[in-house]
């Protein structure tokens, strides 16, 4: 479970730390000027890491004060174009404002969110469209007040390698915006994924996560690098006359053959109980045929329980392990 932070010297000392891991992973210094639809911010001195960047400043004389947090990519020449601004309130919540910070309730882990809004000004750039894309999982964030608010997790504040993750984050929204600029989130089966993701959002919201693990490594924020990796891999072993990769908001990764699914892999980033409960129902549920190979992918660095395992066995459920490092995935 995600709890919103609002308290003004607890958001900023997040984040500060928040600036001071990008800016450590961004290790280059840059003078470029940043311009979006209107407007241009001259010489702003950017940090990269030669191929994205992120600068951060406060904006507090304005009616809605806030710090922001911009990041995007690097191109050729002396400008460079916002991809995602994902700005934090001074104190409390404020929903106008697309970014947060929120604690696991568990590990006390601090994450970056972000509401999930995209601009950009073309027609088709909006959240649902961007999530459904991208395959992004949103979490439920409680606030003190009871109330909760939905969130993408873009990075953890402070562990080895998490500006991976955020430049995964950066790389869904440009990769999204490019679709839209050509046409492939009109067709039939993107419109029939964002229906899905409205679907599977208003039934699932409010549900709590199981604890995450609290490791140097933040594994809750590579995930989509594991799926990544997954699908890659399973690329590389050959796919058969009519296969093909699938994945949606329902399972991690896939092999279909026509309109059935053949395999089905669900990643998981820890062992405990929660985990593996939803692992199993995942599979069986959308892992339809009797000879569908099921396979769930946990990491390689925590046991299993002797009862799960005999409860994979049962269920006819093969085992993938994953090792995380700061700069990749391996599957074992």
């Amino acid at each position: 479970m995600f709890i919103l932070i609002e308290d003004r010297a607890e958001i900023r000392r997040a984040q500060s730390q928040l600036e001071a891991t990008l800016r450590r992973e961004f290790s280059i210094k840059e003078v470029r000027d940043i311009g979006w639809q209107g407007g241009r911010r001259p010489a702003a001195k950017l940090h990269s890491n030669g191929e994205y960047w992120y600068w951060s400043q406060d904006h507090k004389n304005t009616s809605n004060p806030r710090r922001l947090n911009w990041f995007g990519r690097i191109y050729e020449g002396p400008g460079v174009a916002i991809a995602v601004e994902i700005n934090i309130p001074y104190e409390g919540r404020n929903d106008s404002v697309a970014g947060f910070f929120a604690k696991h309730a568990s590990s006390g882990q601090i994450y970056l969110f972000h509401s999930g809004r995209v601009g950009g000004g073309a027609t088709g750039v909006k959240k649902d469209a961007f999530v459904a894309w991208s395959d992004l999982q949103t979490h439920p964030v409680y606030a003190r007040d009871g109330s909760q608010k939905e969130g993408l997790l873009v990075m953890p504040i402070a562990a080895r390698g998490a500006a991976l993750a955020a430049v995964a984050y950066v790389e869904a929204i440009i990769d999204f915006k490019a679709a839209v600029r050509e046409g492939r989130t009109e067709t039939t089966t993107a419109k029939e994924k964002e229906h899905q993701y409205r679907a599977y959002f208003d039934e699932s919201f409010g549900r709590r996560k199981g604890r995450a693990s609290a490791r140097d490594i933040d594994y809750v924020s590579r995930h989509g690098e594991v799926v990544k990796s997954l699908s890659e891999w399973r690329q590389r072993k050959g796919l058969a006359r009519n296969q093909q990769i699938v994945k949606s908001v329902l399972l991690d990764l896939g092999v279909s053959r026509g309109t059935e699914l053949v395999e089905a892999y669900e990643v998981k980033t820890s062992t405990m109980r929660g985990d593996i409960y939803t692992g199993i129902g995942q599979l069986t549920v959308h892992a339809k045929r009797v000879d569908c190979l099921r396979t769930l992918v946990l990491p390689a660095d925590e046991s299993l329980a002797t009862d799960l395992i005999a409860a994979l066995k049962r269920n006819n459920i093969q085992l993938q392990r994953y090792r995380l490092t700061e700069t990749g995935v391996t599957l074992l």
